[in-house]
């Protein structure tokens, strides 16, 4: 049974206008935290500190980004094998950094992974499967953010690692959000379709059917025992790589006085900031930056240089996803599928 469109003349404006409203605003909000942090700098000191980065600390960062986003493909593989939609590696590969390329140029933060569903999914009869697969890569590396951000707040706070106000406000935040994180995590994977309720706000039918058939495609993927394995293995392994990025890029600015595992509570606070309502986090990711080395004593200068070297590695690194666009394409052919490697997850 086909679903009824909505009359021309009133489905695309108001959608339109509150889509470049909801932009404008994200727009103007990033920009206006990363002037105040503009405002609040010694810009000549701040580019100073930037020139004095140390480049070979640099290369090692940018090395760890692409092998973090190397890892991620494979634990994406994971879950597109349970779902049975195998990709052969050179177009996971090849998907995986276009999608990259989108999720750092796009302002949502977001749309290479839709960009990666729809192009997996469009000539299937149902999205859902291809929704579930990025948005359990996506739920698999926050778990293991989680995972490691738990245990390092938690070595710094039985080590007596206090900050120089003598608190332990970081790990202290930083366990507090990771405990949120892996509970919200449990109860997804616990309650699945049951979380929608019974039909009478999330209906069975039209949107609520497909988001239905997305949320079962996820609660079964999610629980799938050797797709999960291979998938928080790897969501671990990758956040590895996001922690050695960071400390590279304190040993590169010369940062002293920070702990290595308060690194990893760090990265927890400035991921967990780009959900705020701005241009992908810009200019909270920064002032999460900022509030955390400042614990350490770290200056606003030198750690808003910090934060700025890391946009720029992230999106320096991103242009190789829109050179492998430019050269390959986006296009995943009947062709390019293989056969599952991992049993089908279970309805």
């Amino acid at each position: 049974m086909t679903e009824p469109e909505l009359p021309t003349s009133i489905q695309p404006a108001p959608v339109r206008k509150r889509g470049l409203l909801k932009l404008f605003i994200r727009i103007a909000v990033g920009a206006a935290v990363l002037a105040f942090l503009f405002v609040k700098a010694d810009l000549h000191q701040l580019w100073h500190t930037l020139q004095q980065a140390r480049v070979s600390y640099l290369v090692i960062a940018a090395g760890a980004i692409f092998g973090g986003l190397l890892v991620s493909a494979l634990r994406w593989k994971a879950y597109l094998d349970a779902l049975e939609m195998p990709l052969p590696y050179a177009t996971l590969y090849r998907l995986y950094f276009v999608g990259t390329f989108f999720n750092a140029f796009l302002p949502t933060g977001v749309g290479g992974d839709a960009y990666k569903a729809v192009r997996l999914g469009r000539d299937r009869e149902s999205m859902a499967p291809a929704f579930a697969s990025v948005f359990l890569d996506r739920f698999a590396g926050i778990v293991g953010m989680a995972g490691i951000g738990l245990a390092s707040s938690a070595y710094l706070i039985v080590a007596g690692k206090k900050d120089h106000h003598g608190t332990y406000a970081l790990p202290l935040i930083a366990l507090a959000l990771c405990v949120g994180v892996l509970g919200a995590a449990i109860v997804l994977l616990w309650g699945g379709e049951r979380l929608l309720g019974r039909g009478r706000l999330i209906k069975h039918e039209g949107i609520g059917g497909r988001l239905r058939r997305a949320v079962r495609q996820v609660h079964a993927a999610g629980r799938h025992p050797e797709a999960a394995a291979r998938g928080y293995f790897y969501g671990v392994v990758f956040q590895g790589f996001v922690f050695m990025y960071h400390v590279m890029l304190g040993r590169a600015l010369g940062l002293k006085g920070v702990p290595v595992m308060a690194f990893a509570s760090i990265v927890v606070l400035s991921s967990l900031a780009t959900m705020l309502p701005s241009i992908n986090g810009l200019g909270f990711r920064e002032g999460a930056y900022i509030w955390a080395l400042g614990r350490f004593g770290i200056g606003h200068n030198q750690a808003f240089a910090y934060g700025l070297l890391v946009d720029a590695l992230l999106y320096l690194t991103s242009l190789a996803g829109g050179l492998v666009y430019l050269v390959r394409g986006g296009e995943v052919h009947r062709t390019d599928r293989a056969s599952s490697t991992v049993g089908s997850a279970p309805a």
